[in-house]
């Protein structure tokens, strides 16, 4: 447990944990104390008497969907940001394509569309033509679905150490879903079930007895859930890049993408990673999962792409984007008016959403949403 319990990863990865958040008052009350307490972190962590916490648990609403969030007190975040920064990601990440573009440093969503765009310039490039076909894969419930003796098995490839994956094991009993109101045989295939965290959170807490637990599930918000989250699929990944060489495959967390001019090739691509997603226990979305022409107009990471038959990319902003945000707005200037939320973060958060898209938007579409802006809330303050 060296590397994770050592005081000086644990100071950087409080120093880390605390940084942009140091104004809210948890952290604040581990601020008055914090050395003695990252010595007692440090010994729980050395004599195996560690435990994570309950969190906080909310739910967060994205282009109508619900997310559950959990929140994790603040001394759990620095045993996980230094699991994560000294064991997890320098083992893991070597072992990513270089086309898992999600949450990683020097990665993000940014870098993932670049290489997308990259991929199809070289196809154009290399059959000169805009006929082909893209492959979109979705996964269904996710994170929701991720079962925990897989993953282990999984990460223990790689990070052989017991005392690293005795902590890991710890972390993963945070997450264990209560499933008391399954009836027994339901419960013993619960693992081979598609599970829904949304509904699970809606349930009545009568039925939530504490009888019955399914190890399956990571967290949303969760450090060392992202990291094993974005190498979860990593079979796939080497499927298409090494089993089968596909130039033009790319993932970011739980949206994949081949480009192809063989229609049937995708085909069968397809049902091969299906078996693969079976094997791990994740399912494939076969609503959003599709095969499109790239000369048409298709979706990709909430961009609008078309190839056009000179070879010039078509990117637009999806109009539902733009919707949205001018019901933000509204929304906010009720919040704002009832005194829910500071006018300060309106700003930063239509800031953040301009900056996001300012090359994407036309002239009119930009000039109206800070019209919209202006009239809610410059004209009002």
């Amino acid at each position: 447990m060296e590397k994770v319990s050592d005081l000086n990863n644990l100071y950087r990865a409080y120093l880390k944990s605390k940084s942009g958040s140091d104004w809210k008052p948890q952290i604040q009350m581990y601020e008055m104390n914090y050395l003695s307490k990252l010595v007692e972190t440090s010994e729980d962590l050395q004599n195996h008497t560690y435990k994570a916490k309950q969190g906080s648990h909310f739910t967060v609403y994205e282009r109508g969907k619900a997310r559950n969030i959990r929140s994790n007190p603040f001394s759990d975040r620095i045993i996980r940001r230094s699991f994560c920064d000294n064991v997890l990601i320098p083992k893991l990440r070597k072992y990513l394509i270089h086309d898992n573009g999600a949450s990683l440093e020097g990665k993000g969503i940014s870098f993932t569309r670049r290489r997308f765009e990259q991929h199809v310039h070289e196809y154009y490039r290399k059959y000169n033509t805009n006929e082909g076909y893209i492959l979109l894969i979705d996964f269904s419930k996710y994170y929701d679905n991720i079962r925990h003796d897989k993953l282990k098995a999984a990460v223990s490839k790689y990070v052989h150490n017991q005392e690293y994956l005795w902590l890991l094991d710890r972390v993963l009993e945070n997450f264990k879903v209560d499933v008391s109101y399954l009836n027994n045989e339901m419960y013993e295939r619960c693992l081979e079930m598609q599970f829904d965290g949304g509904k699970q959170a809606k349930l009545d807490s009568k039925y939530l007895t504490g009888q019955k637990y399914m190890a399956k599930s990571l967290a949303i918000g969760d450090q060392v859930s992202q990291i094993c989250s974005i190498f979860f699929p990593t079979p796939i990944d080497n499927y298409c890049k090494i089993i089968h060489s596909i130039r033009w495959y790319g993932r970011y967390m739980d949206d994949s993408y081949i480009i192809s001019k063989d229609k049937q090739f995708l085909h069968e691509i397809l049902n091969k990673i299906t078996k693969i997603a079976n094997d791990l226990g994740i399912f494939i979305n076969h609503k959003k999962t599709k095969i499109m022409k790239i000369n048409h107009t298709f979706t990709w990471l909430k961009l609008r792409y078309r190839l056009t038959n000179s070879g010039h990319l078509v990117k637009r902003i999806n109009p539902k984007t733009i919707t949205r945000e001018r019901r933000k707005l509204k929304k906010y200037r009720n919040l704002v008016d009832r005194g829910s939320l500071e006018l300060l973060d309106v700003q930063n958060s239509f800031k953040s959403w301009l900056g996001t898209y300012d090359k994407l938007l036309s002239y009119r579409s930009k000039s109206n949403l800070i019209t919209l802006y202006n009239e809610l809330f410059s004209k009002r303050t």
